[in-house]
């Protein structure tokens, strides 16, 4: 039998929309004086695990998310981090990250999981440094941006839903929590998609999963119904890989579709 989630997360209306200036663009909500004190030592222990890795290769350590805007709920939110390299891409060695998150979880047990990334600094790049805070190193500048087009990044061209596809099926069924994770990654960027779709008309923008959720069934209310089902997965993630499966299978090819409209 699958393993099921022990203590359900029930959905809540909660979550925020980014602030625009005066001329449209988002202003960036993430500041370090917002994050919560017991969220502090956290943020100083990522640093370090960067540090210990990429030595003098490290150029700075950015986090964002719900920890950066100082709305963190213990148990529920991610701790959402990345930073820039000197490095090629094919230099940037990966399998580190795993048992850096495992170190991170035994000492931090309250932060739901640990999101650990590098790369080398592009201008796409600029999509997550204007919603983040600098942790370590001199930040980077980027142009503003407005809600809309310019915004997409989960929606892309649907290859990463296809990728995932792929992932599941080859999946080994025993590795449940590993499974459990990647749904519930999946059912994040599905709900971000169904979100970036509606900024066009919404002028509105948020990361926030409740409010990608409310957004998208404001526009398109005959697909709510399944919309949260991805939310409630999102929040609690299954191993069952046939219902992770069917439930992204059901709304992906619309919101691939919707997108194709949009741009």
């Amino acid at each position: 039998m699958k393993s099921q989630p022990k203590n359900k997360i029930e959905i809540k209306p909660m979550g925020s929309y980014f602030e625009v200036d005066e001329d449209g663009f988002l202003k960036n909500p993430a500041s370090l004086d917002k994050v919560q004190e017991k969220w502090r030592p956290v943020l100083d222990d990522v640093v370090v695990v960067y540090k210990k890795h990429f030595g003098d290769k490290l150029i700075n350590v950015y986090v964002r998310g719900s920890v950066a805007k100082g709305e963190a709920v213990e148990g529920v939110s991610d701790l959402d981090s990345f930073a820039y390299v000197d490095l090629k891409d094919e230099e940037i060695e990966k399998s580190w990250r795993a048992e850096a998150k495992r170190e991170l979880k035994e000492k931090h047990p309250f932060v739901e999981s640990f999101e650990i990334y590098a790369e080398k600094f592009s201008e796409n790049s600029g999509f997550f440094v204007s919603q983040s805070i600098c942790l370590y190193g001199k930040e980077m500048q980027v142009r503003k941006r407005k809600p809309g087009r310019e915004m997409f990044y989960h929606i892309n061209d649907g290859q990463r839903y296809e990728n995932a596809d792929k992932w599941f099926r080859e999946a080994d069924p025993s590795l449940e929590e590993k499974i459990k994770n990647k749904c519930a990654w999946l059912m994040k960027n599905i709900l971000r998609s169904g979100c970036e779709i509606t900024m066009e008309r919404s002028k509105r923008y948020t990361r926030d999963l409740y409010l990608c959720y409310k957004d998208f069934a404001e526009y398109y209310p005959e697909k709510e119904e399944i919309m949260r089902e991805v939310l409630d997965l999102a929040l609690n993630p299954v191993s069952d890989i046939e219902k992770i499966l069917e439930v992204k299978n059901k709304i992906t090819p619309f919101l691939i579709e919707e997108a194709k409209k949009v741009l």
